[in-house]
């Protein structure tokens, strides 16, 4: 026997062991898989709600505005709406109108949803004496209110308003503010009908009949206006 040779130590066998174990993944479960790197996709956007449809309206306003007293509403933008007393169309100045026949409705026009003022005085002139007649469709303040004073039932329009006015109404030009989309709204006993273009200067003027011009952005809610005769 080769006296050189030494038996294997308790201390090598352990570590020979630990070797092989760690070589061949012993010991438990491996390491995770490495992450991609990458967040996970954002979910998609909702789909944008549809556009309202044709001929829809919006709401009344639930803020009832008492304009009794005639005060003024809105932005001013238009000057002095005085005619010279001369015939116009059908209508003629008179000093001493009828009150037999005579109602209020109310006209609205709103710029991207502002209230803009009706002009006090529409249809009047101013004698020389200095008291005024009027044209059977006139204002007296800046409300908005039309005051129609017939000598006999009719039909009074819109569009005769503002002719008496000087002022256009087409699907362009609404009293000098063009270049925006136009809608014609009619309010009666709280219910609210979107009137066709093609229909705007034939609206009637109705006792508490509330008419809105809406120009530019679509109108949000129409406006609720109240008051005594």
């Amino acid at each position: 026997m080769n006296s050189s040779f030494k038996p294997f130590t308790k201390e090598f066998l352990i570590a020979l062991t630990a070797l092989s174990l760690t070589a061949c993944g012993g010991g438990g479960g491996g390491s995770p898989p490495p992450s991609s790197g990458n967040p996970p996709a954002p979910a998609p956007a909702p789909p944008p709600p549809p556009p309202p449809p044709s001929g829809s309206v919006p709401p009344i306003s639930a803020t009832v505005q008492d304009i009794t007293d005639g005060h003024a509403v809105g932005d001013a933008r238009w000057g002095n709406p005085q005619r010279d007393g001369n015939p116009i169309g059908n209508f003629t100045c008179v000093v001493n109108t009828p009150d037999a026949f005579a109602f209020n409705a109310h006209v609205s026009i709103l710029v991207n949803n502002e209230a803009q003022m009706i002009p006090s005085r529409i249809g009047s002139h101013t004698l020389p004496a200095g008291n005024h007649c009027f044209y059977t469709i006139h204002t007296h303040d800046s409300s908005g209110k039309v005051h129609v004073t017939p000598d006999a039932a009719g039909t009074f329009t819109l569009g005769e308003l503002f002719q008496i006015w000087d002022q256009p109404l087409t699907n362009t030009n609404v009293a000098g503010i063009t270049g925006l989309p136009i809608e014609v709204f009619v309010t009666d006993n709280g219910v609210v009908t979107k009137v066709e273009e093609a229909n705007w200067t034939t609206i009637e003027l109705k006792s508490h009949r509330e008419i809105t011009i809406g120009v530019g952005t679509p109108v949000t809610e129409i406006p609720n206006f109240t008051w005594s005769n």
